[in-house]
């Protein structure tokens, strides 16, 4: 470590072999040492929402009012730049900018930084790590904001895959997002930078909570009707879907409809995607673009602007699907079909 260091009073506690530091620090010398591992669109890495420069100065305004505030900062240190001497029972820290990374409460230690600036610095009650592994520190942040207000349900879809302890539906949740982040990175896909994890959706685009939540139900082991399927033959199959759309009903995927990348659209498509995939491949043996095309044409004429009459919700969604599905197979009634393999290519 360097030559600057501070040297802070600190209770050692010990956590199923994990050992915790319980100190305080000024306000503005904690957000000097500590950056946020902030999570941004285009990244695989980080974990935190982004910083709300508005909630961490309601923050500093409720501060200035003369209010305390809790619960704790929660710090991983690097083990590189902190140390903890049992002797004199105090954290030796470098005294530098990234000697920490702040794991939960960077808006209150924002907000607190932000009055210390108009002469009322606080010191701030911290539990600190150190040198806890990035995946450790991803299961403490997801552990204590999965039920709280303002954490896009999205981040921790997107996380899923760094936690080293999922349960089954974590498992399909995980998938689902992997899904998501294929499509919404290649290029040709009409899902191309429109499925949004770590800001609000704006108009033609989706959320990956929104995306998640249609397709894990699909890929879940046992039950899901693509459980039987590989993540990249699903991934592929929900881009051919998709792609058939775009090109059989191109004004529901113009600038001002956007159909089926709103809640409803996307969610009715969903619900009839495996339908749908089950005749095409009945009719055309196959599924791949040209296919589906083949298929979806019959009801090239469909009226989408019916499902502007049917409100929102889940049992809009299902009731959506359910017209396209019924119109789709009503015009395939007659033909002929035969039991196909999967082919996407």
């Amino acid at each position: 470590m360097s030559n600057n260091k501070l040297r802070v009073p600190a209770i050692q506690l010990k956590q199923s072999g994990t050992n915790l530091y319980v100190f305080s620090m000024p306000a503005n010398k904690l957000w000097d040492i500590c950056e946020i591992n902030e999570k941004t669109e285009d990244k695989d890495d980080g974990y935190q929402r982004a910083l709300s420069n508005s909630r961490a100065t309601d923050i500093k305004r409720y501060i200035l009012k003369g209010n305390a505030i809790a619960p704790a900062i929660i710090i991983s240190f690097n083990i590189k730049k902190a140390e903890f001497d049992s002797t004199t029972n105090e954290l030796i820290i470098e005294d530098t900018s990234n000697a920490g990374w702040v794991i939960d409460g960077q808006h209150r230690l924002r907000g607190a930084d932000l009055a210390s600036t108009e002469d009322t610095n606080i010191e701030l009650a911290v539990v600190a790590f150190l040198d806890l592994k990035i995946e450790e520190q991803i299961q403490q942040f997801v552990t204590i904001n999965r039920e709280a207000k303002g954490v896009p349900t999205s981040l921790y879809y997107d996380l899923l895959k760094q936690l080293p302890i999922k349960s089954s539906t974590d498992v399909a949740k995980e998938k689902a997002a992997a899904i998501a982040d294929v499509l919404r990175k290649d290029p040709e896909s009409p899902f191309y930078e429109r499925i949004v994890i770590v800001t609000s959706p704006k108009k033609g685009e989706i959320s990956l909570n929104n995306f998640v939540r249609k397709v894990y139900p699909l890929v879940a082991d046992e039950k899901g009707l693509f459980s039987s399927y590989s993540q990249k033959e699903v991934t592929i199959i929900i881009d051919n879907f998709f792609r058939a759309l775009k090109s059989v009903y191109p004004n529901e995927f113009s600038h001002n409809k956007q159909r089926f990348f709103q809640t409803l659209g996307f969610g009715a498509m969903l619900n009839s995607l495996y339908p749908t995939f089950s005749l095409v491949l009945k009719q055309e043996q196959a599924f791949r673009i040209p296919d589906i095309e083949k298929v979806l044409s019959k009801i090239s004429d469909f009226s989408f602007s019916d499902w502007d009459r049917i409100g929102s919700g889940t049992q809009a969604e299902k009731q959506a699907g359910r017209d396209f599905e019924t119109t789709l197979k009503a015009a395939w009634s007659d033909e002929k079909s035969q039991e196909g393999s999967l082919r996407l290519f």
